[in-house]
């Protein structure tokens, strides 16, 4: 018998959690906290899933509600094979819509809305295994800096450009928005990486709508998130 596919996986966590209709569009996020919980469900490596519960308007995690969490009751309690947590960070955009949203659940006193599915591969790989490993996310969502705003730009080897979504102080308690401008100075780049501050002269979007709902993300090494151009097609411009 030949066993089920990530995208069938995918297709199937989609049917099960999307609520058909529901969007969720917020205005002034900078700064916004809120962390995620991760279901990792599937029936072999190669297929497993991590579907995505967000905290961004249903609760407001404290770092303490966070620690709190205890994956393998969660686990136990949802029948998922692991639990994915990834730990309290601030949005660095100006606006956040997103067109595809599912059930609000809530997970050890924290409430999340399930905001999209991945292959559990690709998000170990981009957030648990190691730092500046790409991978792609399924979600259907747009991120917009405001012209003015502050973006954060890691430049990979390849020429993609990558702008932080998110930040943390969870492994770096001494970072904060205030000194993001300096963190090239903490950050261990790989050869050909580099890293810059820059003010916006114009409105920038970052969509996932041109590429199959597809977002390329990765962290660096302080566990920072940021979206990749994906060859030109999820930045409005080049910032």
């Amino acid at each position: 018998m030949t066993d089920i596919t990530l995208e069938q996986n995918m297709a199937a966590a989609r049917q099960e959690y999307l609520v058909p209709g529901r969007e969720i569009h917020l205005k002034n996020m900078r700064g916004y906290r809120f962390c995620e919980i991760g279901l990792i469900t599937g029936t072999s490596q190669d297929n497993a899933v991590t579907s995505i519960w967000n905290t961004t308007g249903a609760s407001d995690p404290t770092p303490e509600q966070f620690a709190a969490l205890d994956a393998d009751a969660i686990a136990k309690e949802t029948g998922a094979l692991q639990v994915w947590l990834n730990p309290v960070r601030y949005w660095m955009f100006d606006e956040f819509d997103v067109y595809e949203v599912g059930e609000d659940r809530t997970f050890g006193g924290i409430t999340g809305t399930w905001m999209g599915v991945v292959g559990a591969q690709d998000i170990m790989k981009a957030t648990v295994q190691g730092s500046y490993y790409p991978g792609y996310i399924h979600r259907n969502n747009m991120f917009t800096f405001n012209e003015g705003s502050e973006v954060y730009r890691l430049d990979a080897p390849s020429g993609e450009v990558f702008v932080m979504q998110s930040f943390t102080p969870y492994w770096d308690p001494t970072l904060s928005e205030e000194n993001l401008d300096q963190l090239g100075r903490r950050l261990e780049l790989p050869g050909g990486w580099s890293f810059y501050p820059a003010v916006l002269d114009r409105k920038l979007t970052v969509s996932t709508a041109a590429h199959d709902h597809l977002g390329h993300i990765l962290q660096d090494n302080l566990h920072n998130i940021y979206q990749g151009s994906d060859e030109g097609r999820a930045f409005s411009y080049i910032p």
